[in-house]
């Protein structure tokens, strides 16, 4: 089995453990009540912040609670609830019933990692996309967003800058986010969540690019694994990527929700970067395997290289070694007058290091010539021309 076989089969074996890790996590929810809310193992601290907006005047509270929940809505065309960290089960619960959310959407908000998708409920539209992480990893954090008639509720697993976009945006009285709807914001917020793929793109393009000069000039057993922890890597963000996609296309198709017909064209756009992005994923991954089998080629030639040199030099000793051996017989001149009688000639041995000298050169001509090493000549050819 080869080393390679042996390293896929190794990584299918730990994708099939997250995947059964996954299973156990979901599977806490087996015997209880549909519903019942189950905190993640690694949960983060509960924080939420409020704003209330509209195109006359925006509030906003930072470490809100409930209470400045309940007293910012309704009072503003549109209040935006924005919540980080699964730790406090009581707050998610209090919250679900002061906005009227289904049980079995808070039960999706706990219950990680969800597959990017839309769910239509009576009295609100429940959206979960996977976000890339800001650090230099890919790993998927999970948004889950919520659209009332008056609200919007976005639910983080940590705390992040994410949305700071979005706020300075809706600082501007005259922009077109204080002056729209819930459903604005709600695209706002993906879009913002969208763009943090890129990021992580420039960076698989920028290991590209010195993947393909080390790959020319150093290519090593290390270089092989990083092409393909990236090629690894790639394919996990491209899972996570293309069910964003069809949540979003599926968010523009909506009829139970009634979404603006300007939002449905900015989706379209969110629509379009996702592919986009997907694209380029495939675009990396292609490359991935160009340099794969470019370090294959690139090691191959080096190894030729070097059997060739050592070929040549084993050759060049091969009449030496000869010459060598004959006068190491060491006939005795004395017996017969055919017993190498250069053997008591005055200038015998710098004739021989001579005839060394000569066969060795002639052989380096002839293997230069030939372009067995170093660069081959280029025979110059004279061109006759003819006058007419």
């Amino acid at each position: 089995m080869s080393q390679n076989h042996r390293r896929k089969t190794r990584r299918r074996r730990q994708s099939l453990r997250r995947k059964f890790r996954n299973l156990r996590g979901h599977s806490l929810h087996t015997h209880t009540r549909p519903g019942t809310l189950i905190a993640p193992v690694d949960a983060k601290p509960t924080h939420l912040r409020v704003t209330g907006y509209g195109p006359q005047r925006m509030v906003d509270r930072s470490d809100a609670t409930l209470k400045d929940v309940a007293a910012t809505l309704g009072k503003h065309p549109v209040t935006w609830i924005d919540a980080t960290g699964l730790a406090d089960l009581e707050m998610i619960a209090a919250l679900g019933q002061q906005l009227n959310l289904h049980p079995l959407a808070l039960e999706d908000l706990v219950n990680l990692p969800q597959r990017s998708k839309i769910e239509a409920y009576p009295n609100h539209l429940y959206c979960v996309v996977q976000m890339p992480p800001l650090k230099d990893q890919v790993r998927a954090s999970q948004l889950s967003l919520f659209l009332g008639r008056d609200f919007v509720l976005s639910w983080r697993e940590a705390q992040s800058d994410r949305f700071q976009v979005v706020r300075k945006r809706m600082e501007v009285a005259s922009g077109v986010t204080r002056s729209s709807g819930g459903d604005y914001l709600l695209y706002a917020l993906l879009d913002a969540a969208i763009d943090g793929y890129f990021p992580v793109l420039e960076r698989f393009i920028d290991d590209l690019d010195d993947f393909d000069e080390q790959v020319e000039t150093a290519p090593d057993a290390l270089l092989l694994s990083r092409i393909h922890d990236v090629r690894r890597d790639v394919r996990r963000l491209r899972r996570i990527v293309w069910p964003v996609r069809e949540a979003i296309d599926s968010l523009m198709r909506q009829e139970d929700w009634p979404i603006t017909a300007e939002t449905r064209i900015h989706l379209r756009d969110c629509h379009d970067h996702v592919v986009q992005i997907i694209d380029t994923l495939e675009s990396v991954r292609d490359a991935c395997a160009d340099l794969r089998d470019f370090y294959a080629t690139s090691l191959g030639n080096r190894t030729n290289e070097t059997m060739r040199v050592l070929t040549v030099i084993a050759t060049l000793f091969m009449p030496l070694s000869f010459i060598a051996g004959v006068y190491g017989m060491n006939f005795d001149p004395d017996v017969s007058r055919w017993n190498m009688p250069e053997l008591g000639w005055r200038f015998g041995y710098p004739l021989v290091l001579a005839v060394m000298a000569a066969v060795t050169a002639g052989q380096l001509w002839f293997f230069r010539s030939k372009g067995w090493l170093g660069r081959p000549r280029r025979r110059r050819r004279r061109r006759r021309v003819q006058d007419e």
